[in-house]
Order: C-alpha cells, then structure tokens, then sequence
C-alpha cells in the first residue's frame, strides 16, 4: 500500500513533480537525507501531479514549472481547486520576460518559489538543502481552496484610512522600505496593486530571491500595479511613485541628498541584500521622514533596524499573523517592540494611500 502525506510517524509527505528523472532522483536522495521527510510519490508531469495528489494526499508539494502536456502553473492551479495543498514551486532560470511566467504560479495559489538545483558539486547541494527547508516550512502553512478564474479584488481608493496613523507620526514623509522573503511576492504584488498611480512616494524594497530571479519579479509586477517597477541604480535619486528593488548580490541604502546607494559590504544575517542594511539606512539619513514595513518571511532580518526606525520617529508597520506566509520576521520586530502598527495587507495599502496624501498635503 502506497504512504500517503498522513504517514503514521508524523512525518511530511513529499510530491515530488519534474520530468527530469535526473532532478527526481536528485530531490527524493534530499528528501530522505531528511529525518523530518519522506516521499509519498513522485510524478512526471501536470497531470500525474493532480492524480497523485488526489490518491496520496502528499503534506507539500514540489512543483517543476515546465513539463510536457501540464506544466506547473497549469496543475497548481488545479490542485488548489479541488485538493488544496502547499506548493513549491522548483524552477530553472529563464529569459526575464518568461521567467515571469513563474510568478504566475503564485496568482494560481503556490507559495514560494525556488531554483532548481543545477548539479555543480556545492551549488546543488545549496540549492538541495533550501529546497528542503522550504518544503518543511510550507508543509506547516494552511492553504484554501482556490474558485475557478481569478478573483478580482476591489481596489481602495485614495482617502481615510480605516486605521488611524500612530499620533505624532503623520508625515510630512519622504520614503518607503520594505522588506521581505518567503510569500513576499505574493504580499508585495497586493500592496502595490492598491496603490494609485498617482503615489507620491518613492518605495524601496529588499526581497529575499534565489540570484537570477529579479527581472523576472519585475516583470510580473509591472503588470500587477499602475507605479513603475524597476531595479535600483548607485547614486540615483528615487522618483515619486517608483519602485526599486535592491538587485541580486548587492545591498541597498539611502545616502545623503536621498539617493540609493549600492554596497557589497559583508553579508548581514548572511544576506546580501539584507533588509537590516536598508532600514539602518533609512532610520540614519531620514529620521521620522521615512515609513518601514517588514513583511512576511522566515527569521529576523531589519527586525532590530525596524527598531533603529520606530526609535528615530519613522512610521513602522509589521504584517499581520495571519496574513503571513510565514510570520517570521514580521514577528520578531513585533516582540521587539519596533512596530507601531501590525496589519493586513490591504491595511497596509491603506496606510501608504494615506500617508501619500498626508504627505501631498503637508
């Protein structure tokens, strides 16, 4: 009898989903590696995924993107239909303008995105061993059933928040950071996607991604909101309503004068970027002028520096437990007391529209 997800030592069920055999073996040998895990199944293609899924009930799900006759957008999207379970996306690096294709699985309901190991002696290790870790990570997350068709979602408009800005800490404000990792695309997509096009702040964000993913984020998100999305320049000052990401390999920061600075100064949190070299920079050069929010993800990277803000009069923002992918770092900053407020997505939303127009109006 095959072993299902609901094993009776309690471990975790994984689906393992690649037409590569070569990829299939590579991740059932880091599976079993781990004493936490075990295979439930493995499938070839879109289509094998959905029927294992139905008949093995796997914990979590890693899901390859392209695959003959259903690739993994295709079956994402329907396993959330009819079985809801957490899916990884597993991915190979692709031209920018496809890639963002993969970020498509995250709109159909997967939870992260991740890439596929390319088998060169300590990279495939590496990228073996997060695999892993995300797949024990997201086994843990609760996932609804998805409805056929994408949802539209309303949008807010420009106005009153339903939640007033912490006293004292109206603006006039000059800037926003933001940081996050795991499920902070999905989470990043929402909150720009309720913005107007006629946000008068500059946004700054730190996103933990697997190098060479970026541009395809990018991609993706200029579709999703009216602001331009783009990757940060050394010495270029941010322009109202335009969004930069801090690029593989490199920190980012706010110099004198407001411009972003670029740094490959030494990991922090063995990160690089790292939100807490961001969020250090802000709380220095812009004091109470600068708005943080730390987002859904793993650990506690910019916890303490979200601190370093809320201490130097910024206006400083935690995503909400149970809006989290994962409540990580959001909740480190929270114990911390470097937050202000703590709050859904679309609060969040809210309080951006609302400090752009306190700011318009100043």
């Amino acid at each position: 009898m095959a072993r299902t997800g609901k094993d009776k030592d309690s471990r975790i069920g994984v689906l393992i989903v690649d037409d590569s055999t070569v990829v299939r073996e590579a991740m059932r040998y880091a599976v079993e590696s781990d004493p936490e895990l075990f295979v439930a199944g493995l499938a070839a293609n879109g289509r094998e995924a959905i029927e294992k899924t139905r008949s093995l009930e796997p914990d979590v799900i890693a899901m390859d993107f392209h695959m003959p006759d259903m690739n993994g957008i295709q079956a994402t999207r329907q396993i959330m239909q009819e079985t809801p379970t957490p899916i990884v996306i597993v991915s190979g690096l692709l031209d920018p303008k496809e890639a963002s294709a993969n970020f498509m699985a995250l709109d159909a309901g997967a939870l992260a995105l991740l890439e596929k190991p390319r088998f060169i002696g300590a990279e495939q290790q590496q990228a073996l061993g997060e695999i892993v870790k995300t797949l024990k990570l997201m086994s843990e997350v609760t996932v609804i059933r998805r409805r056929p068709g994408k949802e539209e979602q309303p949008k807010i408009q420009p106005g009153p928040a339903r939640r007033d800005i912490h006293a004292g800490k109206r603006g006039p404000f000059s800037l926003v950071a933001i940081g996050a990792s795991t499920g902070g695309p999905q989470a990043i997509s929402r909150i720009l996607s309720l913005l107007p096009a006629d946000f008068s702040l500059p946004i700054l964000i730190v996103q933990h991604i697997a190098p060479g993913f970026l541009q395809g984020l990018i991609h993706w998100l200029n579709a999703q909101t009216p602001l331009e999305v783009e990757t940060a320049l050394h010495g270029k000052r941010p322009l109202p309503g335009h969004v930069y990401f801090a690029p593989d390999g490199a920190h980012l920061g706010v110099g004198r004068g407001n411009v972003m600075l670029l740094s490959d100064a030494a990991p922090e949190n063995n990160l690089r970027p790292s939100v807490s070299h961001l969020f250090r920079s802000v709380a220095n050069v812009l004091g109470d002028k600068g708005v943080g929010v730390l987002l859904t993800g793993m650990g506690s990277d910019g916890a303490a520096e979200l601190g370093a803000m809320h201490g130097k009069g910024a206006l400083t923002v935690g995503q909400s437990e149970e809006s989290c992918i994962v409540f990580g770092m959001p909740r480190a900053a929270r114990d911390a007391g470097a937050t202000d407020l703590m709050l859904s997505l679309d609060d969040i939303a809210t309080m951006l529209i609302t400090a752009h127009n306190n700011t318009k109006s100043s």
